[in-house]
């Protein structure tokens, strides 16, 4: 199972008229966002949960316990060009491309 997904700043939504505040063609004459289909993950429930797990997670990073303490103890670093690679959208088929 798949699902659709848009970016906000893809040329359907800009087409829809969803994103005329920051992405409308007024603005830019570039599509600012990618749209294709991601692999289907559950319900919303399952999928908060999983989001929430990955929070409390990552608070262990930094050593903090809540929100604002993450906010006292989180630091910027330096990304690699791997990481600017992982950054990238990810785990979505775009157009063109063969399901796998």
């Amino acid at each position: 199972h798949y699902k659709q997904y848009r970016g906000m700043g893809s040329d359907s939504a800009r087409a829809k008229l969803h994103a005329l505040d920051r992405y409308s063609s007024a603005a830019k004459n570039i599509a600012e966002g990618v749209e294709g289909v991601v692999p289907y993950r559950g319900d919303v429930e399952s999928v908060v949960k999983e989001f929430v797990a990955g929070m409390k997670a990552s608070f262990g990073y930094a050593g903090a316990q809540s929100i604002s303490d993450l906010w006292s103890k989180g630091v910027l670093g330096s990304v690699t060009a791997s990481g600017v690679e992982e950054l990238k959208p990810h785990n979505i088929i775009l157009p063109g491309e063969e399901r796998v």
